[in-house]
């Protein structure tokens, strides 16, 4: 596995992207995903109408940018609902690299809108990336610790999604795209005995196929506290 070394942020639309750092990142989206081009990925989550702001942070190892992380806000029915993104090349995926920038910028956002009401989504097509996650943040929909529940939440940001078969709930989505796996990682992933991962594989049974587990994290005093325990 490499390791990062350097990091830089972006924030649209003061400071956002110059057309050399656009096609470095949709090399990496080439990589990390397939039935999608990569001009079709960039308007779809990096030029989105739908959000008020977006901020970006990419990663790089011996000046080369290796990996993304993505986030957008956008106003869905007197709510904000922050939206995540991420790419890696295969040697730079650890689900550490976004954690932090992640929940900093949630919560740094809730701080300066504290009488919002604020949620993270994030429509994971991984079940390392969805493990990474769960088992640093408190509260989030569903897990291992909440299979079913909090229809109403994914009624609301998941609307065009459909149900899963084991959490009852709507929390499944079809992407168009999938991430590109090989055959000895599908299979490492199906066999594991980690709780989060074995939750996922049977939430989300058809991910090598383009659906995605859309999570969903409420971002409040009562998430930061238990998270910090955590």
């Amino acid at each position: 596995m490499g390791t990062i070394q350097q990091t830089k942020d972006f924030s649209w639309p003061n400071n956002w992207l110059n057309d050399a750092q656009i096609n470095e990142l949709k090399l990496i989206f080439a990589s990390c995903f397939k039935g999608i081009s990569s001009d079709d990925y960039y308007q779809k989550y990096f030029a989105d109408a739908k959000s008020f702001k977006r901020t970006l942070r990419c990663y790089y190892f011996d000046g080369k940018l290796v990996g993304y992380c993505l986030l957008t806000f956008e106003h869905s029915n007197k709510k904000v609902l922050i939206r995540a993104s991420a790419g890696f090349y295969p040697e730079f995926r650890k689900g550490g690299n976004t954690l932090s920038f992640s929940i900093s910028q949630a919560f740094k956002y809730w701080l300066t809108h504290p009488w919002q009401q604020i949620f993270y989504a994030d429509t994971m097509l991984s079940p390392a990336m969805y493990r990474a996650i769960v088992k640093r943040v408190a509260i989030s929909y569903p897990s291992n610790q909440s299979v079913a529940g909090q229809q109403m939440l994914f009624d609301e940001f998941n609307g065009s999604g459909f149900e899963s078969a084991y959490t009852k709930t709507k929390c499944l989505v079809e992407t168009g795209r999938s991430s590109n796996y090989s055959a000895q990682e599908l299979a490492s992933f199906l066999a594991s005995n980690k709780p989060e991962i074995a939750f996922y594989c049977k939430a989300n049974p058809d991910f090598a196929s383009g659906v995605a587990l859309f999570v969903v994290m409420p971002v409040t005093l009562k998430q930061l506290v238990l998270t910090l325990f955590k």
